[in-house]
């Protein structure tokens, strides 16, 4: 029996009377199977979270309070709210539908496009440990899924909590995610046009650094000015005392993730697929199988990838708030019931201790308010 160098251990058949032995193949490698198996608990666990959610007790609107934003504000926040969900289904048709009508098969774009559905499940995430951002509770919301996480460290009760804006904010994953795709595709493209000596590294920095400067284009010069949230207690803060405060972490870590995004497209292999479907051709089955396990090992990818580059950083962030600018504070609809006037809490910064859904808290005139019920545990005496 012939043995191949690096094929690993091989096993000889049991051959026919007489006849030659052959060698056997080793079974390839299919990671994809892995990245869907991860993909498909991920999807089961937050359907879970999402089924928590809806039936419970948080699943009631946060008010925006007594301030009203300004008109323009409102005709901003409405638009937005209005034409996010058919701009993420046109992209569902185009990139997923369309392909699979024409030639039944769908593409990385399409797998792509179709997996980014999920990923405004990741966007609150951040403030698991802390509140330092909040959306615009003047817009559609239902609270949000954040207290039915397991663990779940930050404040929240029904109505004061962390909202999110289900209209805008999940759909929107799906277009910026698409644009940042096709754009940083695009990019490197061009730089490698540009600078053909230049490597797979550089390709990825250069990337990063466009990543950046496309963040603070759309987050701190269109969305923050807006209206449409907050980042709040974020560090190193351009427009520091305004309620459009954009702290310059946030365009490290969501241009790591957008750079991300991008390159999983980019860097296909001879057959267009990305690093996560490698593997799906030995897959027996249909399309329809390989599409369904194409897109759970796109979901883990993408949904993997925002944890790690964005919500395990902006943690911290959300551990070690700044203070709140009295921009944002003075404005009902930005404090999501949360802190401040209306409530008895002091709005996070250095200086204010966090709190858990379990623990006391510090009130607005700077003295501790223990659980209901709960006193705070007696000094047990030393043995003399």
């Amino acid at each position: 029996m012939t043995v191949t160098e690096g094929a690993g251990p091989l096993v000889a058949p049991k051959a026919a009377a007489g006849g030659p032995q052959r060698a056997v193949e080793p079974a390839k490698s299919k990671p994809v199977l892995v990245w869907a198996t991860l993909g498909a608990l991920l999807v089961a666990f937050e359907a879970w979270i999402i089924y928590r959610w809806v039936s419970g007790p948080f699943f009631v609107r946060v008010e925006p309070g007594p301030s009203q934003p300004p008109g323009w504000m409102k005709v901003d926040l409405m638009a937005w709210q209005i034409i996010s969900i058919p701009a993420a289904v046109g992209l569902l048709l185009w990139f997923v539908v369309r392909p699979w009508l024409r030639e039944r098969r769908v593409g990385v774009d399409g797998i792509l496009v179709a997996s980014f559905f999920t990923v405004g499940f990741q966007d609150p995430l951040s403030s698991y440990g802390g509140h330092w951002f909040t959306y615009n509770t003047w817009m559609w919301n239902r609270g949000s899924w954040v207290n039915s996480v397991p663990g779940w460290q930050s404040f929240g009760a029904p109505g004061h909590m962390l909202s999110e804006p289900v209209l805008f904010s999940s759909p929107a994953y799906v277009y910026i995610f698409t644009i940042v795709m096709l754009l940083g595709c695009a990019f490197m493209r061009k730089m490698r046009a540009w600078f053909p000596r230049i490597g797979n590294v550089g390709l990825v920095a250069s990337c990063f650094a466009f990543m950046f400067v496309f963040d603070v284009f759309l987050e701190g010069l269109i969305w923050m000015p807006m209206g449409t949230f907050n980042y709040a207690g974020g560090h190193w803060g351009i427009f520091a005392d305004t309620y459009h405060k954009y702290p310059l972490h946030e365009g490290l870590t969501i241009g790591a993730t957008f750079t991300i995004v991008a390159c999983v497209r980019f860097f296909v292999n001879d057959r267009g697929h990305s690093i996560v479907e490698r593997g799906i051709d030995e897959v027996r089955g249909g399309q329809g199988k390989k599409f369904v396990l194409r897109l759970l090992a796109m979901i883990m990818a993408m949904q993997g990838a925002m944890f790690v580059t964005y919500n395990i950083p902006n943690y911290w962030v959300g551990t070690h708030s700044t203070a709140w600018p009295r921009d944002v504070q003075k404005r009902s609809y930005f404090t999501s019931g949360i802190c401040g006037e209306g409530t008895d809490r002091a709005c996070p910064g250095p200086s204010v201790p966090l709190t858990k859904p379990t623990t006391g808290y510090v009130d607005t005139n700077g003295h501790y308010v223990p659980p209901t019920g709960v006193t705070v545990p007696p000094v047990v005496p030393f043995e003399r």
